[in-house]
Formats: structure tokens, sequence, C-alpha cells
């Protein structure tokens, strides 16, 4: 699959999207074809079947790309946790030095060796992570090493991890073209056969502050000084300025609508996911102020880079969301 820097360009070419058929998604068929092969083959002959002693749930979603996963585990840990459940984290580590070696995220931990979500979430919730792609082996670690006894494990991402059993599957879907082109990867963004889609109960959306969806949104409404005081300030203390805008997530244009809403003239500067940022990708030959995600920022914060901004991971949950949590994790823990 092509990095985001890689996909935008394709995108202007005419070439590839991932939400209309061009060129390159037709010539990519044959490799869909063989990846839902694959994709089956795992489903039906290496999944975990082995029941869980520590409850899973796993937040996933059905496309590539990003869904808004890994804000929906930090919010779900800390709703959880204020529930007084006793709450860790698995992390797969996606794009480190190291993604098979297992390792627990602390206060000295870097993103490069246990990922930005890893390290992200661990400030964000203050709960056990444990980093590992193979999610099994840090689901044992989190299941028999902790000095407590964990009541519930999340795994940011999964889904199609079939060697970690779930209790519970979380599925986030994107509020505009949530299926894209409607094809398979690579050819499209969908990791299931569209068909297959009905298979997945809880399904929530990524959505609009005014959609009539289930589901959540970001809060945009403030912004965090980077350095050197974090202080907070209001997204229309912005309005009708130029600002940068440095990011590497999966899908910046959900953030670009948002500034636009406000009349922020946006200067993008799009890294792929995940990307390994330099302190000379924040210099600027201008005096404009710098935006960035809290995503970012946890891989930069040693910069120390001045007039710079992030946003905070901070999304609002709708309250059928919360009863159906409360409904099914209740069930899940009953003795």
């Amino acid at each position: 699959m092509f990095n985001t820097s890689k996909l935008r360009m394709l995108n202007k070419l005419y070439l590839y999207s991932l939400d209309k058929i061009y060129l390159l998604n037709i010539i990519l068929i044959p490799v869909s074809f063989l990846y839902v092969i694959i994709n089956l083959i795992k489903k039906n002959f290496y999944k975990n079947t082995t029941g869980n002693s520590t409850p899973v749930i796993v937040v996933g979603n059905l496309t590539v790309g990003g869904t808004g996963k890994t804000s929906l585990v930090i919010w779900l840990a800390n709703y959880l946790s204020k529930l007084n459940y006793k709450v860790g984290i698995i992390s797969g580590g996606y794009k480190t030095l190291n993604p098979n070696k297992l390792e627990r995220v602390n206060d000295k931990s870097y993103a490069f060796e246990v990922g930005d979500e890893a390290l992200l979430i661990y400030k964000k919730t203050k709960c056990i992570v444990a980093k590992c792609k193979n999610r099994k082996i840090a689901y044992e670690d989190l299941n028999i090493n902790c000095n407590h006894k964990l009541d519930i494990i999340i795994s940011d991402d999964g889904l199609h991890h079939y060697n970690l059993n779930r209790d519970l599957d979380i599925v986030i879907l994107k509020e505009e073209k949530p299926f894209g082109n409607k094809l398979p990867v690579p050819a499209g963004p969908l990791r299931e056969i569209f068909f297959n889609l009905n298979n997945f109960d809880n399904i929530i959306y990524n959505k609009n502050i005014n959609s009539s969806l289930r589901g959540f949104y970001y809060n945009n409404s403030t912004l965090v000084s980077a350095y050197p005081d974090e202080k907070s300030y209001k997204i229309t203390d912005f309005k009708n300025k130029s600002v940068h805008l440095v990011t590497s997530v999966a899908n910046p244009d959900l953030l670009i609508n948002v500034l636009k809403k406000y009349n922020i003239d946006v200067i993008s500067h799009i890294y792929p996911d995940h990307y390994h940022f330099m302190p000379e990708n924040f210099i600027f030959n201008d005096e404009l102020d710098i935006f960035m995600t809290e995503k970012d920022y946890v891989k930069v914060d040693s910069f120390r880079i001045v007039r710079a901004y992030y946003f905070p991971t901070d999304i609002v949950v709708d309250n059928d969301i919360k009863i159906m949590l409360n409904d099914k994790i209740s069930k899940l823990l009953e003795v």
C-alpha cells in the first residue's frame, strides 16, 4: 500500500485512489483477489479460538488508513479506569525499530522504539501498555506478568490479527466514504470483502459533530502550545490566519477540513504515516505558526519547537456507545 504522501500524488495524477477507481486500481485487482484468499485462509485455519482468561477488546477498522482507533482506545481506557476496572493495552509497534520485540512502555520510552501510538496511549492513560507485533505475545505478557491482575485488555488495532482471540470487537468507520471504492487491499481500502461487513455488530463512526450516526467526534476547539508553556488556546484565535500543518497521520484531510471551516489558510506538509520527524521538518522561512496533532507531538516534544501547537487527542462519545459498552463489558466480567 502506498504511503500517505505518495497516495496524495497518485490521486492528483488520477492514477490511484482509495475512493475512486483509476488505472492502478484496476491493475491491482488480481493482487486484491490473492489478498482475499490469504485472509480467508488465515481466518478459517489459523484463528485462535482459545478462551481468554482476561477479556480482550479489539478496536479496529475494516479499511486501511486512519479512522481514530487510537483516540477511541485512549477514551475507552480512561472511561473503564474511572469505573475502577484495571486496564492493560496492546499496541502493535508499527514502524518501530523492532516491531517483533516485546516492550513495556514507560516514561523513558521513545516513539521509534515502541511506536507513536503506544507512547501516546501511555501518556494519555497511564495504563500498562505492551508493544509487540505479535498481539498474542503482548497479551500473555499483560495477562501473566503484571503485578496486579487486569480486568480488561484492549488491543489498539488487531482486528485481522487472528492469533489473539477477542471477546469484543469495536469497528470504526469514517462517516465520509466509509468503504472508499469498495475494493479490497491493495486495489482499494477494504480489509474484508464488502459482503462480509454484515458480520460485524459493533460498528461506530468517526463522524462530524452534527451527524446523527452512532459514534464519536473530535473536539478540535482548542490547541495546546508545544513550547515553552503548554498553554491552551481556542481555535478561533487563529481565524483568518495562515499556518503550517506538519503531520504524519494516515488521514490528514479530516483535520485540514476542520481548519478550513475556521477560515484558517493551511500550508500542508504531509509525511508518511508514523514518519519519524527530524528538527529540520519544522524549519520554515517565515514567522507562521505550526500546527500538528498530539500523535505527532509525542515524537517531537524534545525538539522544543517555538510557535508550534498541537490538537489534543480528545473525542466526544455518544451516550448510546457508553450504554452499549456498559452492557457488553458487564456481561464479559460476569462470574
